[in-house]
């Protein structure tokens, strides 16, 4: 009897092995052929690919990997708009401020409705402290789309840093009515002073 139930052992390993093995053989084709698929696809193809795993990378903190793909997806097709943008989020997060308003600005060239573009254009130019300059980007992204609410508070902050308090808090005021609460923190710290 133990003799018997040890050669069912070995065979359900045996079996388990081979299966393991034919498995691994399936996993490697595919592989394969995912691999040819990709040398063989056009370059749109591949763009997208190499944008999609950037924007993967991205998610993770991959940010130098981020915009490796970026930069392939730039050089099969330099008018991808959304590319530029998001490579311009990674350097932003790098704090490669200068690169990421490159970045922001092609995105704009590309397609000037990119109102999350003049946003974050504006973001680098607060961190650089050119608040007059950011709040002729934040500006611009109301102009494009008058219901962001985040461009609203944005443009107040470089406005309080100006000086401008009356203004900074008409800002926080609309950004507060257009659904940002968090805003009501600089209404209470800046506005209800007037």
């Amino acid at each position: 009897m133990k003799k018997h139930f040890l050669f069912l052992l070995i065979m359900l390993f045996a079996s388990n092995a081979q299966s393991q093995a034919q498995r691994d053989e399936k996993l490697l084709k595919k592989y394969a052929k995912a691999i040819d698929k990709f040398n063989n696809a056009n370059d749109s193809s591949k763009a997208e690919f190499y944008y999609k795993r950037g924007g993967i990378r991205q998610d993770y903190l991959d940010l130098q990997g981020a915009i490796t793909d970026y930069n392939k997806t730039l050089k099969l097709e330099p008018e991808n708009a959304k590319a530029y943008y998001n490579r311009g989020l990674a350097k932003m997060d790098l704090e490669l401020l200068k690169e990421a308003i490159l970045d922001f600005t092609k995105a704009i060239e590309i397609d000037p409705m990119n109102d999350f573009a003049y946003n974050n254009r504006g973001i680098c130019k607060y961190m650089q402290e050119n608040y007059p300059a950011a709040i002729e980007d934040y500006t611009m992204a109301i102009q494009v789309n008058p219901k962001f609410a985040e461009a609203y508070n944005n443009r107040a902050s470089s406005r309080f840093e100006m000086g401008l308090i009356n203004e900074g808090c008409e800002d926080l005021h609309r950004a507060y009515d257009l659904g940002l609460k968090n805003s009501m923190n600089g209404i209470k710290k800046y506005c209800e002073r007037i």
